[in-house]
């Protein structure tokens, strides 16, 4: 996975943007405020990216942030909601209020989003709504919101999946004060 770039900003739409890392340019598709994120044009930019490998194309995508780009996985892992609408959704609301709005309930919010119906709507809710909190925690999570967000980047990083990076970070029990603390303690669970 390529969990970032960083290099010099030379284009940028609606729906996406062009880094220049080492004279190639990587062309991120990415949510309308994270793209209202990144600076002006000759700026330097460093971009969470997410790289989704189908049969027929590679395509990445960029995030304002680490916990968008785990919003972003959590939404496509929704049977119905591909990458398309899971960045409509990230377009339409800033993850604070997407997760507010999954934890409450609020389908009807969601339905608002080109795309998203009713069923679909429901089913995001009925799935992520355990799954994520306001702050893109755990639910029940033993490690603060910021460092949690930061261990599991580092443990998927490593080659766990999102399940398996919240639950060793839920079993190892505690509450580090640090990143490094919590991925060791999630690594010895994981043993």
């Amino acid at each position: 996975m390529i969990a970032s770039i960083q290099g010099e900003l030379i284009a940028r739409d609606e729906n996406s943007a062009v880094v220049d890392v080492g004279g190639v340019g990587f062309l991120l598709l990415m949510p309308t405020g994270a793209l209202a994120g990144l600076g002006a044009i000759g700026s330097l930019v460093q971009v969470p990216t997410l790289l989704q490998v189908r049969a027929d194309s590679l395509t990445l995508y960029g995030f304002g942030s680490v916990a968008e780009r785990q919003l972003f996985e959590q939404l496509t892992s929704v049977s119905g909601v591909g990458a398309k609408y899971a960045l409509a959704i990230l377009s339409a609301y800033a993850p604070s209020e997407l997760t507010a709005i999954i934890a409450g309930g609020d389908s009807a919010r969601l339905t608002q989003v080109s795309g998203i119906g009713k069923k679909t709507a429901q089913r995001i809710i009925l799935e992520l709504k355990g799954v994520i909190t306001d702050e893109f925690g755990s639910k029940d999570g033993p490690v603060t919101n910021g460092v949690y967000v930061e261990a599991m980047a580092a443990l998927e990083a490593m080659g766990f999946s999102a399940t398996e990076a919240k639950n060793a970070l839920a079993a190892a029990g505690g509450d580090p004060e640090d990143t490094g603390a919590a991925v060791r303690a999630a690594l010895r669970y994981l043993g």
